[in-house]
């Protein structure tokens, strides 16, 4: 096919729709992706620029014969075609990295996509597992509710325990110090003690006599358990009067080792009085003893004494 104007070969044109004539897209003025975006009808009703001159040209005598369609310059109409291709290569040259944009783009959000989809698993077993923790938890608070009046019971039991082993002690006196010898003669020993803190004991109110191994120091104690609780309190008190006392006193001749007679204490009540000592001195109490086998405390002359039982008695002291 050739333009009606311009006499080129083309495989697609415009179609006038007045004239009916065929032309090149560079002599219709305009561009292919245009004309294709007109749609049938409007394209049915398109003229060529001759045709429109005369649709809107003042009323004149009409020839008998049409005048010719004046030619174009075939140069200049295929210099604006290679125009409109460099153009279109222009606007083409960034396609591949766009493409690659896009192709990134979709990448990322199937990236996004997926990382979403795993959140959301993740947040669904989270959300499973607060409700399994959330049922569990009236079980445990009637756990620790059982638990704590367990704990209560035991303390209880162990306090009643404690006070029981320490009332067996209660008539007795635990004497360290006394170097040990063989073939020694306690009785002896108990009785020279008593000529050096001026306290004399009749022998029928002891009840018996034995040395018990010690957790520190190689020497074991002396235990004398009295028959009598005043006599041994007296024979106590008499020995701290003294104060001061050593094995070489006893008959233990060179021995500088100090003596000491005191309540047979149970183990937790020696622990318990260590505490004690301990706690008084960083809260300047002046005294803290032990008669009947329970820990006094008195802070002044002026304040009441306390009887310290437990580790929760001593969180008491001002």
């Amino acid at each position: 096919m050739h333009c009606a104007l311009c006499n080129t070969d083309f495989n697609d044109s415009v179609k006038c729709g007045s004239c009916k004539k065929q032309l090149c897209f560079g002599c219709s003025n305009i561009t292919e992706a245009g004309y294709r975006k007109l749609g049938a009808d409007r394209r049915a009703a398109w003229r060529c620029s001759y045709c429109r001159n005369l649709l809107y040209a003042p009323s004149t005598p009409t020839p008998t014969t049409s005048p010719p369609i004046p030619a174009i310059d075939g140069g200049a109409s295929i210099d604006m075609v290679l125009q409109e291709i460099r153009d279109l290569k222009l606007q083409l040259h960034c396609l591949p990295a766009l493409i690659d944009d896009v192709k990134s783009i979709r990448r990322e959000i199937q990236e996004l996509k997926s990382s979403c989809e795993f959140n959301s698993e993740k947040i669904i077993n989270c959300e499973s597992r607060i409700t399994d923790l959330e049922s569990k938890i009236p079980k445990l608070e009637q756990i620790k509710i059982t638990v704590d009046s367990t704990l209560s019971e035991i303390s209880t039991l162990k306090k009643e325990l404690a006070a029981k082993e320490q009332w067996s002690r209660l008539n007795n006196v635990e004497i360290k110090g006394v170097p040990l010898k063989r073939d020694e003669n306690l009785f002896s020993i108990v009785e020279n003690i008593c000529t050096q803190v001026g306290y004399t004991i009749p022998k029928h109110q002891i009840n018996y006599i034995a040395r018990v191994p010690t957790h520190f120091g190689k020497d074991k104690s002396i235990i004398v358990n009295f028959i009598n609780r005043y006599i041994k309190e007296e024979f106590v008190a008499a020995a701290r009067a003294k104060k001061f006392m050593t094995a070489k006193d006893i008959g233990f001749v060179g021995n500088e080792q100090r003596l000491y007679v005191n309540d047979h204490l149970t183990p937790y009540s020696k622990t318990l009085l260590t505490k004690t000592k301990a706690i008084c001195k960083d809260k300047a109490y002046q005294y803290v003893w032990v008669k009947y086998c329970k820990i006094h405390v008195r802070k002044n002359d002026t304040t009441r004494v306390m009887i310290i039982t437990s580790d929760s008695d001593l969180n008491k002291l001002a």
